[in-house]
């Protein structure tokens, strides 16, 4: 696939020094330490998420899955498509598979441009690699209905907003939290997720394409 403009700025700015914790922390619960009673970072589970960006008119736009009730980690929630990373593959193979199972999507039908910063979820005890990469059409989308209820589409202007920021006070294991979200409309999205699409939103604003 020839990259566009827009695509080959990504690239190189995920080829470049990234924006790293201090932009995720930016879109982190506060406080951000929450009684929890997972693991920690030294014996974290490995896993990987991915942000797959095409174009739609004169637009690009990426995928969210809403989590069903049926899944073991963060029931109802938004999130990208991802999960655990399995023996013998790489992080990269781990994003792709994840998204083929979860989104019917063919890895075959995608190109990666880089990935963000890991990030640690502490109340799973997941170690998160988000990966990025974009394919040349709106993928066809066969959803697993036991893991996915919904998948949202969002646009890269709506990740760049600033009024699609909002917070509010949630009540988290007995803890009294301010968070920070971004309201895509039907698609709220906090957490972890958020705190990767910030990331990846400080991207988005340094190609000067957006």
């Amino acid at each position: 696939m020839k990259q566009p403009p827009f695509i080959e700025a990504i690239q190189k700015q995920l080829a470049a020094e990234l924006p790293g914790k201090k932009s995720q922390e930016q879109m982190a619960p506060v406080p951000r330490e929450i009684p929890v009673f997972s693991t920690s970072k030294d014996d974290s589970t490995p896993a990987a998420v991915l942000i797959l960006l095409f174009p739609d008119d004169d637009n690009w736009l990426f995928l969210l899955t809403e989590r069903s009730s049926r899944v073991e980690y963060h029931q109802g929630q938004i999130s990208l498509p991802g999960g655990a990373q399995e023996a013998e593959e790489s992080l990269q193979q781990t994003a792709l598979r994840e998204t083929h199972e979860e989104l019917g999507i063919d890895a075959d039908s995608v190109a990666l441009l880089g990935s963000l910063t890991p990030l640690f979820i502490a109340v799973s005890g997941f170690m998160v690699h988000p990966f990025v990469a974009w394919t040349d059409s709106e993928p066809n989308i066969t959803r697993d209905s036991i893991e996915v209820d919904s998948v949202p589409l969002v646009s890269t202007h709506q990740l760049l907003e600033p009024k699609n920021i909002l917070r509010e006070r949630k009540t988290i294991r007995g803890t009294e939290v301010d968070v920070p979200f971004f309201d895509f409309g039907p698609a709220r999205v906090w957490g972890a997720t958020a705190m990767i699409l910030s990331e990846f939103r400080q991207v988005l604003s340094e190609t000067q394409l957006t």
